[in-house]
């Protein structure tokens, strides 16, 4: 009778450890507690069929890529880490290694024009951080690191324009941080 009075009390304990790490693990975790609007980024797209949008470097910005026709290849591929996200279009980030181009450096500035937008919602987490979504897109957060693909403004001059297609151009880098 003592045996399987042990061995109930034994099963009891292992079932508490498990049912207690189980809490732990779900309590510790970031859950989201709100939204947060993200400023609505100008469609570059209209302005271009007006013939009346240029790009910061003064180049007619290529209506194709703006409407995701593909008639200019991805010429740009680039890991970004995302500094700040500006509005559903717009992305500022800090080019990490390697580094396409010999005139960059790590630290350089990025400014990514995102051709689909990003949603006008962002989730709060209970430890603050700003997750930024999109149809197809990775969840953006500021201080990690994407590998990022697109098209580079001809011209650029002090820091590189590059605009971004398709969502599909944007990945998390494997090493998730």
């Amino acid at each position: 009778m003592t045996t399987t009075k042990s061995r109930s009390c034994s099963i009891t304990a292992t079932f508490m450890i498990v049912l207690l790490a189980v809490v732990l693990v779900a309590g510790c975790s970031p859950r989201v507690v709100g939204t947060v609007e993200v400023p609505v980024g100008d469609d570059l797209t209209t302005p271009s069929a007006e013939g009346t949008s240029v790009s910061p470097y003064g180049d007619i910005i290529a209506l194709s890529i703006l409407k995701e026709e593909g008639k200019y290849p991805s010429d740009f591929s680039v890991t970004v880490k995302v500094l700040e996200v500006l509005n559903t279009r717009s992305v500022r980030g800090e080019i990490m290694p390697p580094i396409p181009f010999g005139e960059l450096q790590q630290g350089n500035m990025i400014y990514l024009y995102l051709c689909t937008p990003l949603s006008e919602k962002a989730d709060k987490l209970s430890d603050g951080t700003i997750v930024y979504k999109g149809n197809g897109y990775p969840q953006i957060v500021a201080a990690r690191h994407y590998d990022v693909t697109g098209v580079l403004q001809p011209g650029w001059q002090d820091y590189p324009f590059v605009y971004v297609p398709t969502a599909s151009q944007i990945k998390q880098t494997s090493s998730g941080n």
